[in-house]
């Protein structure tokens, strides 16, 4: 029987702390992080999904999308209140 390939839409929330001397330059690191895997994660997934769990799957690509603007939560640990838009 042949595989077929499925694709998955889902939003994940992450918080992501940055050490920086200011917003500005915070906000610019954040996509870097929030990137998509390279190939060797995808690969060490996959070695995990069968050997490990035994799950005959094998993930091809995995792509983020990364909104232009997101919200400030905190500073130095200390809750910020969220601007209106």
């Amino acid at each position: 029987m042949a595989k077929k390939t499925f694709a998955f839409e889902t939003a994940i929330h992450a918080v992501v702390r940055v050490q920086a001397a200011d917003e500005d330059s915070a906000r610019k690191a954040v996509p870097s992080v929030l990137g998509a895997p390279g190939t060797t994660d995808i690969r060490i997934a996959n070695e995990h999904a069968i050997a490990g769990l035994g799950i005959n799957a094998v993930i091809e690509d995995v792509e983020f999308y990364v909104p232009p603007d997101f919200d400030l939560v905190e500073v130095n640990g200390e809750r910020v209140k969220r601007r209106r838009r």
